[in-house]
Parts: structure tokens; C-alpha cells; sequence
């Protein structure tokens, strides 16, 4: 019998033979898990067919980023799950109240992805500017796959608006482009050329911070930068 990490309710979990070999652990029950909608739609950063216009496999969102900046400085994103309502609640809790219990229901498919996917890539993790930190007390996107290890080559400075992204319009958002918060680390400025970046956080909304962070990035010599989001905005 275990306990479920979202609901707290009681569920079987079956054991088999493979189950004792994986690092794998079920700690969601079923009905819980029925809400988790798997994050399908444009080739470049996953935003579902049925919200926005698409041309053939892309979303006018990317080719609007192309557009607005003349180079996309992030190749793709990848995501887990559709950000609807049940997942914006439960990574509230683990944003916002420190219940790093939530985080770690993603670790597994998230190392899964990083495996099959960007095995090559060095994996780094978006920073918390130093008043978030203090207030969060835990970076959330690295705690995803802590244990993992985590390169972290970012640094990233206060905003003279200290509002939550969350808080903010689309149109605040892109405008943020203008101000990149990100720096590169010292240590990482001999280290960083030719290599290739894969940036994890827990939401991608419109694109901006992952974007600013791979600029920061490419501008220091990385070959190239992709992301990979436990969430994916519907609504970007």
C-alpha cells in the first residue's frame, strides 16, 4: 500500500521483477495521474495544436520569436505535461510552500527524456535571482533532478520590478528582453565553448526566460541550447 504524494489517499502499487531494478517509484495514484496531460503539438516547444495558429508542425508563436529577433537563440523545448489547472495548483505547492515531495513525481521522466534525448547535452538550470532565493529558500528547477547533479553556470540579478513572472502580461514578459538578467559564472567562461546546453526549469510560458538564459549562452560560445519544462503554458 503507498500513499499518494498529491492527494494523500491510499493506492497498490504493483511490484514486479523490473520494478526492483529501476529507480522508477509510482507515488501518485491513478485517478491523480489521469490528470496529467501529456505535453504534444508544435515540433519547437510543445504548445498544443488546439490553442494558436500553426504552420505545418511549427506554431506562429515560434515563427513570430524568429521573426521579432531575427536568430531563435533556443533550438527546442521539450515538456511533460499541459500546464491546466491541476498542475498549476500542485506546482504552487512546491514552488511556493517547499514541498519538495511534488518536484520529485517528475524526476524519473525528466532523466528519462534527458537520457534518450540530450544524453550529449550539459545540464544546467535556470537561477533564482539572490531575493528569490531567500524567500523560496530552494532553487525549483533544480531540485527536479538534484540528485542527478545539476551544472550550473548562471547567475542572475535582481529586477528594479521585483513582481513574480507569474504576475506579469505576454506582452511584459517579451518586453523583459530587453533587460537579460543572466550572466555567465567565471569558472564556466574557458569551459563553455563548443559545448551543448540543456536548460531545465518548471514552466514555459512565453519562451522569455529560457531564451534570455540560452543568449546568455550562445553569446559565451555554447554551440547550442535547448530546454526541457516539467509544464507547458496553453497559453503562451
Amino acid at each position: 500500500m503507498s500513499s499518494c504524494v498529491v492527494c494523500q489517499g491510499k493506492f497498490f502499487q504493483e511490484i514486479s521483477v523490473l520494478s526492483l531494478f529501476t529507480p522508477k517509484v509510482e507515488s501518485v495514484c491513478e485517478e491523480c495521474r489521469k490528470q496529467f496531460i501529456h505535453c504534444t503539438g508544435c515540433k519547437r516547444c510543445r504548445k498544443p495544436k488546439r490553442f494558436g495558429s500553426f504552420i505545418e508542425e511549427e506554431c506562429g508563436d515560434c515563427v513570430w520569436w524568429r521573426q521579432l529577433l531575427a536568430v531563435d537563440h533556443l533550438d527546442e523545448n521539450v515538456s511533460l505535461y499541459e500546464y491546466n489547472d491541476f498542475l498549476k495548483t500542485l506546482l504552487s505547492h512546491y514552488k511556493y510552500r517547499g514541498d519538495v515531495a511534488i518536484g520529485h513525481i517528475f524526476t524519473f521522466s525528466l532523466q528519462e527524456i534527458i537520457c534518450n534525448r540530450f544524453n550529449d547535452y550539459i545540464v544546467t538550470a535556470i537561477p533564482l535571482s539572490e531575493k528569490r532565493m531567500k524567500e523560496r529558500g530552494f532553487n525549483q528547477a533544480e531540485e527536479l533532478i538534484k540528485r542527478s547533479g545539476i551544472h550550473q553556470c548562471l547567475t542572475r540579478t535582481d529586477r528594479k520590478d521585483g513582481r513574480k513572472q507569474s504576475k506579469k502580461t505576454r506582452y511584459e514578459r517579451i518586453s523583459l528582453m530587453k533587460e537579460n538578467p543572466f550572466n555567465l559564472l567565471e569558472a564556466e567562461k574557458t569551459f563553455i565553448k563548443g559545448k551543448k546546453y540543456l536548460i531545465l526549469d518548471d514552466i514555459y510560458t512565453t519562451g522569455v526566460t529560457v531564451r534570455m538564459a540560452a543568449k546568455t549562452l550562445l553569446e559565451a560560445g555554447a554551440e547550442r541550447v535547448s530546454s526541457l519544462t516539467v509544464a507547458r503554458a496553453i497559453k503562451g
